[in-house]
């Protein structure tokens, strides 16, 4: 993969095929993740992956529902969000796989914790990109899961009580046409140094 051709051209997917993704494809997105950077090296994130759709739904409609939807600021038109479009009722946007980034709960108070969730998220978004897979990536996770029931969905799966979970990311195969790239706004970086 050329790396820098990645990061440019990879996009946020809100539309999916109805195709579940190959479990050796998982794989190595799960590999990704677990390979991201970690404060201190401890390698403290956990991640569960969900192939399941109709859970996956199940649990999308509860994240769409922690949200405001109503910024009043449009997301995306080529792939709309919960935002654009109030009709979607799945904050995961119908994608076959889900990953769930989670972090020890204790210490999600540093932000090293939240920054070493949303680096593995990246990773993997970057995987999947790599295979052909679209991805995106969502909040309001913990949120999510303190809903009434939500606990009872990480104590069946055996995550460990002393985590928690902070970011989502949805995968599967783009359907329709891949998304064009943004132009980069100016102003948004600063050289400091001899070289110009």
């Amino acid at each position: 993969m050329d790396m820098i051709q990645a990061i440019r051209n990879r996009r946020s997917i809100r539309k999916y095929k109805d195709q579940r993704i190959e479990k050796d494809k998982l794989d190595l997105i799960l590999e990704a993740g677990l390979f991201a950077p970690n404060p201190g090296g401890r390698q403290g994130t956990k991640i569960i992956i969900l192939d399941d759709r109709e859970l996956i739904d199940t649990i999308g409609i509860v994240n769409a529902n922690c949200e405001n939807r109503n910024w009043g600021v449009g997301v995306s038109k080529e792939q709309p969000s919960i935002i654009d479009d109030k009709s979607i009722k799945s904050g995961f946007y119908g994608c076959p796989a889900l990953a769930i980034v989670c972090v020890p709960r204790s210490g999600k108070q540093y932000v090293n914790q939240i920054g070493a969730a949303f680096v593995c998220a990246q990773n993997i978004t970057l995987e999947a990109y790599d295979l052909g897979i679209g991805s995106c990536i969502v909040g309001r996770a913990e949120a999510t899961f303190a809903q009434p029931g939500m606990q009872e969905y990480l104590d069946a799966w055996g995550l460990d009580p002393n985590y928690m979970p902070l970011v989502f990311v949805c995968l599967g195969y783009t359907d329709g046409p891949y998304p064009t790239v943004k132009p980069r706004n100016e102003g948004r970086s600063l050289y400091v140094g001899s070289q110009k």
